[in-house]
């Protein structure tokens, strides 16, 4: 059984790994990282810090370190100031400016406000940070992709999660290469603390994402391409995460 879940994961993350945005292709590698936990199998994925070192209840609050000072934490060397949205769009942040920064910003909030088993969160996530002529496309792709995430992780693939269920994730590292004016390439490191519920122990993923933006429509959106190789995903608070070359990230007016 748990072969055929790897393969069956293996299967719909190649589908969607083409699929534009980082929400799908991070709840892709998702549906990997999760049967691999469950079942043994390799992946991409660094292992995480202890359940501890993240909250399971709001995925608003801050990551902490995995190491404290004693135990030589290390200190980012670089951090990102990326700009806020000025609007709105179905409730989430849009128009980040027309700068690197800008895109590097839009690519953080496809996957922190649509990493999620909330299909419809998925799915509307997908639809305003990609492409517009793609969009309904990519929202089939978020739904799948997120129903399977699910199914890996050993909850009911749609409806209410069981009691204590759930799937946070923490946004804590970001880097980009602008290719021209109006296309960048952002790698967006994320902390995911996920349990199915039913008192099992929280476990926790390391994941790195790439895609590419683009300037249209007046805005920062992923396009459709082949799947990007993303730095190593080594956690905030390791010499790791700065020789992978991730900044830390500062928002608006405060670190």
């Amino acid at each position: 059984m748990t072969l055929d879940l790897q393969r069956a994961a293996a299967r719909r993350m190649r589908r969607l790994l083409f699929a534009a945005g980082g929400v799908i292709v991070v709840l892709a590698v998702v549906v990997v990282a999760l049967v691999a936990n469950n079942g043994g199998g390799s992946t991409s994925a660094a292992p995480g810090p202890s359940s501890s070192a993240a909250p399971s209840s709001s995925s608003s609050a801050s990551p902490l370190p995995t190491q404290s000072s004693d135990s030589g934490y290390v200190a980012p060397t670089k951090w990102a100031n990326l700009p806020t949205g000025r609007g709105k769009k179905d409730g989430l942040p849009v128009q980040f400016g027309h700068t690197p920064e800008g895109a590097a910003a839009a690519a953080v909030a496809s996957v922190r406000y649509g990493w999620s088993w909330d299909p419809d969160a998925a799915a509307t996530a997908a639809t305003v940070y990609a492409v517009p002529a793609e969009a309904s496309d990519v929202e089939e792709a978020a739904r799948q992709s997120t129903a399977s995430s699910r199914l890996s992780a050993g909850v009911p693939g749609t409806g209410a999660l069981p009691s204590g269920a759930h799937m946070n994730v923490f946004v804590i590292g970001v880097q980009w290469t602008a290719k021209s004016a109006d296309e960048v390439a952002v790698s967006v490191l994320a902390r995911v603390v996920y349990t199915p519920g039913s008192g099992t122990a929280e476990k926790t993923q390391l994941l790195g994402t790439t895609n590419t933006y683009v300037w249209t429509a007046n805005d920062w959106h992923s396009k459709t391409g082949a799947p990007q190789t993303s730095p190593d995903p080594s956690d905030l608070g390791t010499a790791g995460f700065n020789s992978a070359g991730w900044s830390a990230i500062q928002e608006g007016d405060t670190r």
